[in-house]
C-alpha cells in the first residue's frame, strides 16, 4: 500500500515532469517545431502566408486542395519544399514553389492573377505618341509626339495635356523627332533631344509643371552627351565630357566643374555620385568611386579589371545595403558591388549579359543572359531562369512580376519564371511600338504605330500581409 507521503512525492514528480514537458513543447512550438503524436515524430515548422490579387482564390498545396481561400495563414506547416497553386474563375492559374524554413514566415502573398480577358482602353485620344516615359516616383506618365513636336502629360483619366511645343531652329524648322528622353525621379522635369530636318539637334530641359523650356547646350557650353538629372533637385543637371563632370543649375544658370577626373562613366543616387574612373596606367583597370553631390569626400569602393568597352551602372538599395551592377556594354561582363556592414564586396556575375534591372524594392535582380531571363533573390541567394529568346527590354510592374518586350509584343512573367503570359496587343515589328509601366496602377501604356492604348492588370481585392 502506497503511503500518503509517497503519493504526494509522486504527484509532485509527475506534475514537475508534465510542466517540464509542456514547457519544452511550448519552447519547441515557439521555435518552429511540432510533434506528431500518432507517429511519435518531432518536426520543424514555419508559417506560410497565402494571398492573391484579387483575393478569394482557391488554394492547392503540393497538389492537395484546401477548403480555405486567399487570404489564409498556413500555420505550423512542415518545413521543406512547397508548391502553391491558386485558381480563380475568369483568371489564369498561378503557381510557384517555395522553401519553408523552421520558425520563419514564407510570404506567398504577392500573386498577381492575370485576367483571362484583358480589357484595353484605346481610341481615347487622336494624338499620335512616338514614345512614352514614366517617372520612378509618383508614376507620372508622359508622351512625346513627333507629329506636332510636343510633349504631353496624361492625367488620371488618361486625357493628354500638352506641356510644351518644342521651338523651331534658326532655319525655322520644327523638330521632326524627339529622342533620348529622360525624366526626373519625381516627374517634375524632362530632358529631350529635338532633332531637325537639316541634321541639327538641341537638348532641352522642360519643367513639366510650368512648361518652362531651357536650352541646355547654351548653358553648359559643351555637348550634353551623358547628362543626368539630380535625384535631389530636378533643376540640377550633371554632364560627363572628356573625363570631367560639369554640374549645372538651370534656375540660376551656375556651372561648376567638379574636382573629379579620368571618369569613364557615372551614375547618381539620392545622396551620391558614383563614378568609374580609369587608373593612370589604363592596363590596371578602373576604380569604383563615390563622391557627394559637390564632387568632394572621395571614397574608393572597389577596383575592377580593364574593360574592352564602356560600362553602364545601375544602383539600388535593399535592407540598408547599397547594390550596384557594373556591366560592359559590348561583351556583357557584369559585376555586382554590395556595400553592407561597412564591407565592400564585388563579385563577377558572368558575361553575355545584355540587360539588367533591379526590382522596385531592390530585393531581386533580373537580367538577360544567353537568351534566358535570370533572376537572383539578393536576400536568400536563390536563382531562377526561364527561356526568353529575342527579349528587347525588361521592366518591373510589381516587386515580383516583370514585363518582357519582344518583337511580337509584351509578356508578363513572374520573377521565378512561372506564368510567362502573352499580353495584348500583338505586333511583328518591335520598331512599331513603345510602352511604359505605371506601377501604382499596375498599368501599361502602349503606343502601336502611334495609337495609344491603356490596360491595367490591377484587379480589386489586393491583400498584403506585410
Amino acid at each position: 500500500m502506497i503511503s500518503q507521503k509517497t503519493r504526494s512525492t509522486l504527484k509532485i514528480t509527475i506534475g514537475t515532469i508534465l510542466v517540464t514537458f509542456g514547457t519544452l513543447l511550448l519552447i519547441a512550438f515557439s521555435s518552429g517545431y511540432n510533434f506528431d503524436f500518432i507517429r511519435g515524430e518531432v518536426f520543424s515548422t514555419g508559417l506560410v502566408l497565402l494571398g492573391s490579387n484579387p483575393s478569394g482564390s482557391s488554394i492547392k498545396i503540393n497538389s492537395k486542395d484546401l477548403k480555405q481561400k486567399t487570404p489564409y495563414r498556413l500555420e505550423n506547416f512542415k518545413t521543406g519544399n512547397i508548391t502553391v497553386e491558386l485558381n480563380r474563375p475568369e483568371y489564369k492559374p498561378w503557381k510557384s514553389n517555395y522553401t519553408v524554413l523552421p520558425g520563419q514566415v514564407t510570404f506567398a502573398d504577392y500573386a498577381l492573377l492575370i485576367p483571362e480577358k484583358i480589357e484595353q482602353s484605346s481610341n481615347f485620344t487622336n494624338i499620335k505618341f512616338d514614345s512614352l516615359i514614366t517617372s520612378e516616383d509618383k508614376n507620372k506618365v508622359f508622351g512625346f509626339s513627333n507629329k506636332d513636336s510636343s510633349i504631353y502629360a496624361l492625367d488620371d483619366s488618361n486625357s493628354p495635356k500638352r506641356i510644351i511645343e518644342l521651338p523651331p531652329n534658326s532655319a525655322i524648322q520644327l523638330p521632326n523627332s524627339l529622342t533620348e528622353n529622360i525624366i526626373s525621379r519625381d516627374g517634375s522635369a524632362l530632358i529631350t533631344r529635338a532633332n531637325y530636318a537639316d541634321g541639327s539637334s538641341v537638348k532641352f530641359w522642360v519643367n513639366t509643371n510650368s512648361g518652362q523650356l531651357i536650352n541646355i547646350e547654351s548653358l553648359l557650353l559643351q555637348k550634353p552627351n551623358d547628362i543626368k538629372i539630380s535625384l535631389k533637385n530636378s533643376k540640377e543637371l550633371f554632364n560627363l565630357a572628356d573625363g570631367k563632370i560639369r554640374k549645372l543649375n538651370v534656375d540660376n544658370q551656375q556651372k561648376l566643374d567638379l574636382p573629379v577626373g579620368l571618369v569613364a562613366s557615372y551614375q547618381l543616387d539620392k545622396d551620391h555620385i558614383y563614378t568609374l574612373e580609369n587608373l593612370i596606367a589604363p592596363e590596371q583597370g578602373q576604380s569604383l568611386v563615390r563622391y557627394d553631390y559637390s564632387g568632394n569626400n572621395r571614397i574608393v569602393l572597389a577596383k575592377l579589371p580593364l574593360a574592352a568597352s564602356p560600362r553602364a551602372m545601375e544602383i539600388t538599395e535593399y535592407s540598408n545595403q547599397k547594390l550596384i551592377t557594373i556591366r560592359s556594354i559590348t561583351e556583357g561582363t557584369m559585376y555586382v558591388y554590395r556595400q553592407a556592414d561597412g564591407k565592400n564586396l564585388t563579385s563577377l556575375l558572368g558575361s553575355g549579359i545584355t540587360i539588367s534591372r533591379f526590382s522596385p524594392d531592390g530585393k531581386l535582380l533580373s537580367y538577360i543572359q544567353n537568351n534566358k531571363l535570370r533572376t537572383i533573390d539578393l536576400q536568400t541567394g536563390e536563382r531562377f531562369s526561364v527561356d526568353s529568346e529575342g527579349t528587347n527590354s525588361i521592366s518591373w510592374i510589381t516587386n515580383h512580376q516583370l514585363i518582357i518586350a519582344k518583337a511580337d509584343g509584351l509578356y508578363i512573367v513572374d520573377f521565378n519564371g512561372y506564368n510567362f503570359i502573352k499580353l495584348p496587343p500583338n505586333t511583328q515589328n518591335a520598331a512599331q511600338y513603345s510602352y511604359t509601366i505605371q506601377q501604382d496602377k499596375k498599368a501599361i501604356y502602349y503606343s502601336l504605330d502611334g495609337n495609344l492604348s491603356y490596360f491595367t492588370l490591377q484587379p480589386k481585392g489586393l491583400i498584403n500581409f506585410n
